[in-house]
C-alpha cells in the first residue's frame, strides 16, 4: 500500500504543465523556480518529483495567464510523446477501451500520486476515476481537468470519431461560467461539487479501433512495462483518520482539538505535534473538514450550512468561506 509520503510524480508531469506555460508567452523558468523544480528540463520519465511541484505549476500557470479555463485546453495543443511510456502504450492499443485499460494498469509509471482506476463498469457505460492521495487545492482540481481533457481529445484524435463523454463528475466548485467545460466535453452532464472526479465513456465508443494502433510496439512496450512497478494501491494515511475523526466531531457538534485527540487514541500535544510534523495545522485540517461538508450542504439554507459546519451563526460561515477563496490552499 503507498501512503503519503511515499508519493511522487514524474518530471513529465511539471513540464507538462511548464511547456504550457511557455506557449501561453510567459516565463516558464520563472514559473519552475516558483514551483521548485528549478531543473525541469533535465531528465526522463524516472525523474521523481514531489507532487506539490506539479500542483504549483498548475497554480502558477492559472494564475499569471489569467486564464481559469487553461487546464481544459491542453487537449488542443499536446504533443505526441509528452508522457512517454504510458502516452505510447495508449496510442499503440487496438481501442480506445484498450488504451484506457492501459493507463489503469500503467498509471504508475508517471505518478505515485494518483491512481486512475475504472470506478463502475456496465453492459452500456464504463466510469473512469482519478483519485488523488494529495490534499484537495487548486493546482489538483486544474490537473483533473487537464486529464480528463486529454483522455477525450488524444481519444477523439486516435479514433477518429467525436467521442464525447455521457457525464463528467468533478469534486470542484462549478465555475462562474461553464462554457468551456461544455465546449470540450461536448455535452453539459457535467456535475460540480461531486464527491468524485470521474468521467463515463459509452462502451460503443471504447470499442472504436485507434487509427494508430501498433500490435508489435504494445508487445514491446508492455514487456518493458511488466518490469516497472505496479500502479499503486492508496493506503489510509494518518491525515485521513485525522480527517475522518474531524468528520464525526463535527456531525456531533463536538469539533475541539480534546474531543478529536481522544478520537484518536493520543494527546492534544501529541496530536499537534504529528500535525507540525506533517507540516500542516490543527485550524487548516478543520477548515478542510468544513469545506468538505459544505460540498454537501450546498442544497440547504446558509442557516442551516453553518449549523451543519459547526458555525454559531451564517455570519461566521461567510468570513470562513471568503478566507477559503482567498486562500485556496489553506
Amino acid at each position: 500500500m503507498t501512503n503519503r509520503s511515499d508519493c511522487h510524480d514524474s518530471i513529465l508531469m511539471a513540464r507538462f504543465a511548464l511547456e504550457r506555460a511557455a506557449r501561453a508567452g510567459l516565463d516558464p523558468d520563472r514559473i519552475a523556480r516558483l514551483a521548485g523544480v528549478p531543473s525541469w528540463r533535465e531528465g526522463g520519465e524516472g525523474t521523481r518529483v514531489a507532487p506539490r511541484c506539479c500542483l504549483r505549476a498548475w497554480e502558477l500557470l492559472e494564475q499569471e495567464s489569467g486564464d481559469p479555463d487553461i487546464a481544459l485546453r491542453v487537449s488542443e495543443e499536446s504533443t505526441t510523446g509528452e508522457f512517454g511510456l504510458l502516452e505510447y502504450l495508449f496510442l499503440s492499443a487496438a481501442t480506445l477501451g484498450a488504451a484506457l485499460d492501459a493507463c489503469v494498469r500503467h498509471s504508475g509509471s508517471l505518478t505515485t500520486s494518483y491512481r486512475f482506476r475504472i470506478a463502475e463498469r456496465s453492459e452500456h457505460e464504463v466510469c473512469y476515476e482519478v483519485v488523488s492521495v494529495v490534499d484537495d487545492c487548486r493546482g489538483r482540481e486544474l490537473l483533473v481537468q487537464a486529464t480528463f481533457a486529454l483522455i477525450v481529445g488524444r481519444g477523439r484524435a486516435a479514433t477518429r470519431y467525436p467521442v464525447v463523454p455521457s457525464r463528467v463528475r468533478l469534486r470542484q466548485a462549478a465555475p462562474a461560467r461553464l462554457d468551456a467545460f461544455a465546449e470540450l466535453f461536448g455535452t453539459r452532464a457535467i456535475e460540480f461539487g461531486s464527491d468524485a472526479d470521474t468521467l463515463t465513456l459509452r462502451t460503443t465508443d471504447l470499442a472504436l479501433p485507434m487509427k494508430s494502433a501498433d500490435p508489435e510496439l504494445t508487445a514491446v512496450l508492455l514487456t518493458y512495462a511488466a518490469t516497472l512497478p505496479a500502479t499503486p494501491e492508496f493506503g489510509v494515511t494518518w491525515l485521513d483518520q485525522l480527517g475522518d475523526a474531524l468528520d464525526t466531531a463535527l456531525a456531533d457538534g463536538v469539533a475541539t482539538l480534546e474531543v478529536v485527540a481522544r478520537r484518536l487514541l493520543t494527546s492534544p500535544r501529541s496530536l499537534q505535534r504529528r500535525l507540525a510534523d506533517a507540516g500542516t495545522t490543527w485550524r487548516r485540517e478543520v477548515d478542510r473538514a468544513r469545506r468538505r461538508r459544505l460540498q454537501r450542504a450546498e442544497h440547504l439554507p446558509r442557516a442551516q450550512q453553518a449549523e451543519f459546519l459547526g458555525y454559531a451563526d451564517p455570519a461566521s460561515l461567510r468570513r470562513a468561506v471568503n478566507r477559503w477563496r482567498d486562500r485556496p490552499d489553506s
